[in-house]
Parts: C-alpha cells; structure tokens; sequence
C-alpha cells in the first residue's frame, strides 16, 4: 500500500532512538517499520534527527492589539522556521484573553492566519473567578500573572486558593509568572536612579521568585491532584523547591526559557536588549536550568517569545526577546554544546509539552498520532542573521551566534512546511 509520504531516518522518541520509516496518509501516522514502505513522496532524513513536532507552551503572538510586533501569520512563519508545530498562545493582549467574546476573537484570528497549531490560554483575574469553567473548552489552561508585566494583569496572591480552587474544577493546568510584586517595589525604590544595563537583575532579584513559588507551593496543597507550571524558571532555588514538591502531593512542575539557558546576566552590560522579565541570572543558575532538563527537575523546554520592535526595545527599555525562530538553533546547541541527550529532548519539548496541554494525538511518533515533525541536522552549523529572521520584529537575541545545527524540514499533518536546503522526493 502506498503512503502519501513517507518519512526514513533516526527517530527519536522520549525513550529510545532507531532508524525507522513512517508511513503517513491523511496527516496521520499509519504504519512504522524498518523498511520496505512505499510513499508518493519520500522524506529521507540521512544524519538528521526525527522528531515529534515541538511544542512550545509559552508563547505571546501579540494579535490582537500588538500587530505592529507580531500577528498569528508571522509568528507562526517564525515557528516553523524553528521546527515548533504547536503553541499555547499567552492571554496578556491588550484586551486580554478573559471571556468568552476576546478568547472566540482570537482563536477565529488563529484559525484564518496560523500555519502551526495554535491553542489558547485564558486569562486570571480577580473579576473573572466566577467565569473559568465557562472558559475552558476554549482554552488548554489558564494563566496567572503574580507580578507587574506586560499588559495588566496581575493577580493577587492572597487570592491563589481560591483561584486554584475555580481551575481544579475545570481539570485545566495553570502557569503561573512567579515573581513577588512586594519585593519588587522595594527593589525599585532601592535602586532608583541607577542606570545599569543590568540593574533589572537586582530590581527583581531572584529572592523574588523563590518567594513567589514558595507562595503558590502554599496554595497549591488546598487543591490537590491540580497540575501547575512555574513559567520561565530561571533560578535554582526555584528548582529546589519544584523538585521539592515531588513528596507533597503537589502536583507542580517548571519551564526553563531559552533566553535563560543560553545566556547569564554579564551579558546585558553589553546587549540591553536582553532585558527580560524575569531577567537573566548568574552562570550558576544558568548552569542549574541546564542541568535540570538533564535531570527531569526541568519539565518543559519554552521561548516566551515576546517580540518586541527593535527599536521599542532601545527607546523604551521594554522585557521580552523573540525565540521561536531558534528553537530549532538551540536544541542543536543543548545535544552538541550541553550534552543533553536526543531522548530528553523529546521530553521537554515534545510529550511533556502535549501531556500537560492535554493533547493526546500528538508528542510521541507512534500510529494514530499527527504527522508533526522536527527533522533536526545537528551537525550543519548556522549563524543566527536578522535577514533570516521570519518574526515581524525582525531581530533574534542570538544575531551573529553560530549554531551547531539547523531545522531541515518542519512538517505539519504530513505537509512539509520547511524544506531548508533538501528536496522531497
């Protein structure tokens, strides 16, 4: 029987990796073998690497409100540049994602302009409490703001039982910004006046979010059994207390960003457009965040792609970089630069991902999952340019970086959606 592709190579699964061929009809995978199968059209991956379809569970796209830096079109051009299939689009819009009217406006957007797969969080507010469970066939979880960042929406955290409360009936996860807003004011005052690149790592030190997880930890032993995630961890005190929670009965799991994996506070006296909420940290913590996807401390493997405009960026000193253009750059560079094995790739950014977002068609290759695929080279290096750059900012905090390797082909439901330097036959 002839397939509509079939996809040959080294493939990698979150427990093992062997050469295999996939046979896909109808976006879906229908057959792997070892050999002999017969396609229409063949993919044949050589060196590369086989993915599941990144999936990427923390990403702003900026529509509605913010098109000027980004729109569903652009960014997911963005993402299949980096090989991500799947993501879970941020609520923090200028109207934010918190009713059923601003969560419909986005997702019909999405669904006229995306390219990848775009799921939805709903947004946590106060006033909203009452309104989750109408929310949540709409969305794949919710998102709590603990601190001042882009958009208004921040959420008290005397106010997290109950909120936990509202989203353990849903059986949604939450993600939550963790940073304490109080010692934040304080650091604020402390240092007002001083103009260091890097004084945003000292105005939200990271006593700060230490504090904040230890906070929610709190919260969280009124809901039991709901699963929650620390967004963009970038501290080992924060994996401390994640792992922690693994003899509690909490259910509470972190992301590590790429930003903070790549890079260490030093660098922003040099580049401020580095500047990010939560900000870059010392070598220690950067090396902590690695060794925690070695080691499972670290769940999920995110961009908190936050584009901004270069030249917002420079002018107004606003806290976001752009990432999804190089998710596929730094997976090359964890395996050939840190050593993190293919497996455990698969994990963060692949079936971790899927499972909590509670999609079960996708994250692993096996028949009757999609047909998303990140076929990754990881010996075909790349220097990171901005004219290569397919998100609407136009920039990459990794510009004039080299990269190990490089995205070859991207696919989605069985289509190829990248075909970087190699035809399909």
């Amino acid at each position: 029987m002839e397939h509509d592709l079939v996809v040959s190579g080294k493939v990698v699964s979150p427990f093992w990796l062997q050469e295999l061929e996939i046979g896909i009809r109808g976006g879906k995978i229908v057959e792997l073998k070892r050999q002999g199968l017969k396609g229409a059209r063949t993919i044949r991956a050589g060196r590369a690497l086989i993915f599941p379809g990144f999936t990427d569970i923390h990403v702003h796209m900026r529509e509605p409100g913010w098109e000027h830096k980004e729109d569903f079109r652009t960014g997911s051009e963005a993402a299949v540049h980096g090989g991500v299939t799947t993501v879970a689009d941020m609520p923090n819009n200028p109207r934010p994602a918190t009713t059923r009217a601003a969560l419909r406006e986005k997702a019909k957007l999405a669904s006229q302009k995306a390219l990848v797969d775009i799921r939805l969080y709903g947004g946590v507010l106060q006033e909203n409490l009452g309104e989750l469970e109408k929310i949540s066939s709409m969305v794949v979880g919710y998102k709590l703001y603990l601190a001042k960042t882009t958009g208004d929406m921040k959420f008290p955290p005397d106010e997290l039982e109950r909120a936990f409360g509202r989203i353990a009936g849903t059986g949604r996860p939450a993600s939550l910004h963790c940073e304490d807003q109080r010692i934040i004011d304080q650091k604020t005052r402390e240092l007002a006046g001083e103009k260091r690149p890097d004084v945003q790592s000292d105005i939200r030190p990271p006593v700060a979010e230490v504090e904040s997880v230890r906070r929610v930890i709190e919260a969280l032993r009124s809901a039991p059994g709901m699963r929650a995630n620390v967004c963009h961890a970038s501290t080992e005190g924060t994996l401390s207390l994640v792992q922690g929670t693994q003899s509690q009965g909490v259910t509470l799991e972190c992301e590590a960003a790429l930003h903070h994996l790549y890079y260490q506070r030093g660098e922003m006296r040099e580049n401020p457009m580095l500047r990010t909420n939560p900000p870059l940290r010392p070598e220690s913590d950067r090396a902590a965040l690695v060794e925690g996807l070695r080691n499972g401390s670290v769940s999920f493997l995110v961009t908190d792609h936050a584009p901004h405009l270069r030249d917002e960026k420079l002018s107004d000193g606003l806290s976001g970089v752009p990432g999804l253009d190089d998710y596929g750059h730094m997976v090359s560079w964890l395996m050939m630069k840190e050593d993190i094995p293919p497996t455990v790739i698969a994990r963060v950014a692949c079936s971790n991902p899927a499972t909590f977002l509670g999609l079960r068609d996708r994250g692993f290759i096996d028949v009757g999952k999609r047909a998303d695929f990140s076929i990754l080279d990881i010996r075909s290096p790349e220097v990171v340019q901005a004219e290569n750059v397919r998100s609407k900012c136009g920039w990459s905090p990794y510009e004039g970086k080299e990269f190990p390797g490089r995205l070859k082909w991207t696919i989605r439901g069985g289509e190829p959606l990248l075909a970087d330097y190699v035809q399909v036959s």
